[in-house]
């Protein structure tokens, strides 16, 4: 008897064990589909232009839903904040000077803008600055 219970409670912990990983993979799995289909539509990206010591900052959706961004470079002495409200053309270009490259690499100046989409709802993008003989940085999606 004893061990027909004990077999009954590991069953059942494996069960729902089991079932919290499939969930876990299937959010996983889920989340980067998600990513996929908004990089597909959008496009951001920061670059660093050397002879006019400026970053040029460029946001784009072709699908024109989104409504409202806000646009900040961190990292630095004064954080960089622009924020921007759409109608019909979902994009922007916009230019930061920027004297030097940071002491410690772009990595320690990263790039976020969060927008509203109606499609999406709210999100964040995190990117890096490159220089234009660089590979672009990866892009990070985070559901907000």
């Amino acid at each position: 008897m004893a061990s027909i219970k004990k077999i009954s409670i590991i069953s059942g912990i494996f069960i729902v064990v089991s079932i919290f990983s499939i969930f876990g993979v299937v959010n996983l799995v889920g989340s980067s589909l998600d990513d996929k289909i908004i990089l597909q539509q959008i496009k951001f990206d920061a670059v660093y232009l050397e002879d006019e010591k400026v970053v040029l900052i460029s946001f784009e959706d072709n699908s024109n839903n989104t409504e409202s961004a806000i646009l900040e470079i961190l990292g630095m002495d004064v954080t960089f904040h622009k924020e921007y409200k759409f109608d019909t053309n979902s994009s922007f270009v916009t230019e930061m000077s920027l004297l030097q490259i940071p002491k410690y690499g772009w990595k320690t100046t990263p790039v976020t803008l969060e927008i509203q989409h109606s499609e999406f709802g709210k999100i964040g993008l995190k990117t890096e600055i490159s220089e234009p003989n660089q590979e672009t940085p990866i892009i990070i999606v985070e559901k907000k």
